[in-house]
């Protein structure tokens, strides 16, 4: 409002000045007629206006004086109006230090809080199985080099590893994910890039089913995600009614390829918000009665023993190989596959492993089978190691059925109870290659 009575101000006393002036210019030129007849009427002004005519210096030193005076207000509002003005940017200036200090802690703050958030991401990274949810548990590709990176391992729970036909070996992941959650948002298949969202996960590739990895879906009571079955896992399947989405058959449309290229069989994905949704679709059971098969520590803890475990070496063949290095600083394993860091296709990053189990299980050849499909002898007992933090223990494993839970012990007959973080269980033969070393590099 100031701003506008400043310059409506000047241009009023012009317009006056100059209409003033037009005034006494014709009036002393005797051509303002209005003028005269005003005059007339009033004696007084009839004689003041016979002196003005005679004395026009006066009626010019007169418009001069109050010319002086208009310059002089106007340039005195101007004066006013830019000090005005510098004060407002001296303040604008103030108020911008200010805001910019304000910023600067924001700043400050955010970087604190997002250290703090980055921190507690680091703390809570692992999720507890827990007890009354049904898992997931799908069948991952690990031949050769096509498979890499897989996607998805680096948020299991626990993750098998099993030899099939030909030597290969084949993961089974294990996911806690609460299917009921409703705020796992439906994922969309993103062929271009093929990531997964914030609250979503990247699974794959996934390969078809073989019968001994039911009995690790059996004990866990797990919904079970696989492309394709071999003769014995469609039986078994069939016969004890397993609740599992198959990417040849009930649940091809959760299902994409990762690549454009048709004679590649190892590059289909899926998301677990499309297996949340399958789930919820067909109306797959969610919660279960089971017991959890591992208890797991409050904090990390050490096995007693003298065996000290920083590179372990599971060696299922020459061409096939699992191996961790320990670091002693996060109090994990760095994953090797093939003496090269196993990476995560999600984050890029190598895989990190807290618990390793050994467990030393017979496996032959399926006679007549055509393909070389293998038999693993899962139910009985046998022995095997338990490492974590370090340190390994002996151990000795029993399972009473294919439905029945694997009991893990100590050598005095303790179950063994897990440190929180992701576990790998490799099943592998007793007369397999299994190096644990308390050196960093194996010679």
């Amino acid at each position: 409002m100031a701003r506008g009575l400043f310059f409506f101000v000047p241009v009023l006393l012009q317009k006056v000045h100059l209409e003033y002036l037009k005034l006494i210019i014709e009036f002393t030129s005797g051509e303002n007629t209005q003028m005269k007849k005003y005059f007339v009427r009033d004696s007084l002004l009839k004689s003041l206006t016979l002196k003005l005519k005679h004395n026009r210096i006066l009626l010019i030193s007169i418009s001069v004086f109050l010319a002086v005076m208009i310059i002089f207000s106007v340039a005195k509002l101007i004066q006013i109006h830019n000090k005005s003005i510098e004060d407002e940017v001296v303040a604008n200036i103030n108020q911008d230090k200010n805001n910019n200090n304000e910023n600067q802690e924001v700043i400050e703050l955010n970087d604190n809080l997002n250290e703090e958030n980055m921190n507690t991401k680091r703390d809570d990274y692992f999720v507890l199985p827990k007890e009354g949810i049904r898992p997931v548990a799908v069948m991952i590709d690990n031949e050769g080099t096509i498979c890499l990176p897989q996607g998805g391992l680096h948020k299991a729970q626990i993750i098998y590893e099993i030899v099939v036909e030909g030597g290969v070996t084949r993961y089974m992941p294990i996911y806690w994910f609460d299917l009921n959650n409703t705020e796992i948002e439906t994922g969309t298949a993103n062929e271009e890039n093929n990531k997964e969202s914030e609250d979503d996960l990247l699974i794959g590739p996934i390969r078809s089913a073989r019968h001994y990895f039911l009995d690790y879906v059996f004990e866990h009571d797990a919904i079970y995600v696989h492309f394709g079955w071999s003769p014995q896992a469609q039986r078994d399947i069939s016969n004890f009614k397993v609740n599992n989405i198959n990417g040849v058959s009930n649940g091809w449309e959760i299902f994409w390829d990762i690549t454009n290229n048709p004679n590649n069989w190892q590059d289909s994905y899926t998301l677990m918000s499309k297996i949340t949704e399958y789930v919820k679709k067909v109306k797959y059971r969610t919660e279960t009665d089971k017991k959890l098969v591992f208890t797991y520590n409050e904090e990390d803890k050490e096995p007693e023993g003298d065996n000290v475990a920083l590179n372990v070496l599971v060696e299922y063949n020459q061409a096939y190989k699992s191996q961790y290095i320990y670091d002693p600083e996060t109090k994990e394993y760095n994953r090797l596959r093939n003496n090269e860091p196993h990476m995560e296709r999600a984050t890029n990053k190598q895989l990190k492993v807290k618990n390793i189990i050994v467990q030393f299980a017979h496996n032959y050849t399926i006679k007549g089978d055509p393909e070389g499909r293998q038999e693993v002898q899962t139910t009985g007992s046998g022995e095997g190691w338990y490492i974590t933090c370090g340190k390994a223990i002996k151990i000795r494993w029993s399972k009473n059925s294919r439905t029945e839970p694997t009991i893990y012990t100590d050598e005095n007959g303790n179950p063994i109870t897990l440190n929180p973080g992701q576990t790998w269980i490799q099943i592998i033969s007793p007369y397999a290659k299994v190096e644990i070393s308390n050196q960093e590099i194996l010679n």
